[in-house]
């Protein structure tokens, strides 16, 4: 979560609407595309009926749609985000600007959500998941975000000052592992998030006021009885994870995910070998079938970025998909769609740009949302796809040119706003109270 310590005050609210849709499902034919198919462009014509891809022509068809040789893939999913409530119209709307369909926020709370639980997963909106309230510590990360929103009027006033339980659950014991996961469950949430920081070094840090926050998470020792107690609501569990101590206790636990890549927040006080991954860790990983989300977006922006890229990320990855170990795509960001991390991988040269391809649009959707039949242009499948002019494994950047948006077979539109904004950014933000120059 660490974009969202820059809270909100003040924003030019855009204009538009969220992104609108036509009012029902026609039964299209769309010719002289070229499909993506996981490994090559085919080209054929597909057929949309009912909201679902269908090879075979239908006895009627409301509408012949020529796209003209345009390169048709899956949409993106971003596999870690959190969304302001207050801009949900907006960020939906952005995202399907970036042709990014599904989304999934790693930590939140049901007071958030209800803010905005009626706008998404429709037509014509993201479908979205969320973990709602995450397990961490005393003092645990991510208070410090929720005591910089309530300082300025973001976070309800009437919270106690620990947070507990609206806007995070603080765990000391099982017992309190088992109350707040009884309470959590009643809130419904799509999985489970625990924070583990540094947890190697977890009572060192308990007494330390310097870490404070962003310094210290959950009591790893906690940690298999919150996957066994989780697994039994039939949830599964995303270890939020600095280090590679918190990489592996989330593994030995029996965590089903890994919410970030070692690295992402470095320490160069801790040293190379603190997020550097073995070929152990990794064969580990890939017993306990875990899969591990990119998260790597602010590497290039660390004060350390080349340390980082070379010895810690590059080598992660690499170990990681020579392993045979999932990997999914998630940017941590609020305020950007997944995007930034596409090309942030893409420049680290690990992976070609039709596994990247796959991976944002195939294998995260499908890691969100397992039941249903997502991320591929095949028979049967939910008839959401993206027509670009230009071939994406040519050239990624080539993701942004989006001609045609297809959502449970009806076109979408999407606020000129949001196509022809100047950044990555989805909202404009206003700087914080106080904020230097």
């Amino acid at each position: 979560m660490r974009k969202l310590s820059v809270i909100v005050a003040a924003i030019a609210v855009l204009s538009a609407p969220a992104a609108r849709a036509a009012p029902s499902s026609p039964t299209y034919a769309f010719t002289n595309g070229q499909w993506w198919n996981g490994s090559t462009f085919v080209k054929q014509t597909l057929y949309t009926v009912d909201g679902r891809i269908t090879a075979k022509a239908p006895k009627r068809v409301d509408e012949t749609i020529d796209l003209k040789g345009g390169f048709v893939i899956p949409p993106l999913a971003e596999g870690h985000t959190h969304w302001l409530p207050q801009f949900a119209d907006q960020l939906s709307a952005c995202y399907l600007a970036d042709g990014v369909f599904y989304a999934r926020e790693m930590a939140s709370s049901n007071v958030s959500y209800n803010q905005f639980r009626d706008r998404v997963n429709l037509p014509t909106s993201v479908d979205f998941v969320t973990a709602l309230q995450g397990f961490t510590g005393p003092g645990g990360h991510p208070v410090e975000i929720l005591e910089r929103g309530m300082a300025m009027g973001v976070t309800p006033k009437d919270w106690k000052p620990d947070f507990d339980p609206y806007g995070l659950l603080i765990v000391r014991t099982e017992r309190d592992v088992d109350e707040r996961m009884k309470l959590l469950v009643a809130e419904n949430p799509d999985l489970v998030k625990v924070f583990l920081i540094y947890s190697d070094q977890y009572e060192a840090r308990l007494n330390d006021p310097a870490t404070r926050g962003g310094g210290r998470g959950m009591d790893p020792k906690l940690l298999p009885h919150l996957v066994k107690v989780a697994h039994a609501a039939g949830l599964k569990v995303h270890a939020h994870g600095y280090s590679v101590a918190d990489f592996r206790a989330a593994i030995r636990a029996g965590v089903d995910a890994i919410a970030h890549m070692p690295g992402h927040a470095y320490d160069p006080a801790q040293g190379v070998d603190h997020f550097r991954l073995t070929a152990d860790d990794a064969k580990a990983a890939l017993r306990a079938k875990v899969k591990v989300t990119t998260t790597l977006a602010n590497v290039p922006g660390m004060r350390n970025a080349a340390v980082v890229r070379d010895q810690v990320a590059i080598p992660n990855l690499k170990l990681l998909k020579t392993t045979g170990v999932p990997i999914v795509i998630g940017s941590d960001e609020f305020n950007k769609t997944v995007l930034v991390e596409v090309f942030v991988l893409r420049d680290l040269a690990v992976f070609s740009n039709a596994e990247l391809l796959n991976m944002v649009t195939r294998d995260t959707t499908q890691d969100i949302f397992p039941s249903r039949k997502l991320g591929r242009l095949a028979d049967g499948y939910e008839a959401d796809f993206l027509v670009l002019d230009r071939d994406p494994t040519a050239n990624l950047d080539n993701l942004r040119s989006i001609k045609l948006r297809v959502k449970q077979g009806r076109r979408l539109t999407v606020p000129d706003a949001m196509l022809k904004r100047a950044g990555a950014d989805c909202v404009p933000l206003a700087p914080p109270p106080n904020a230097k120059p």
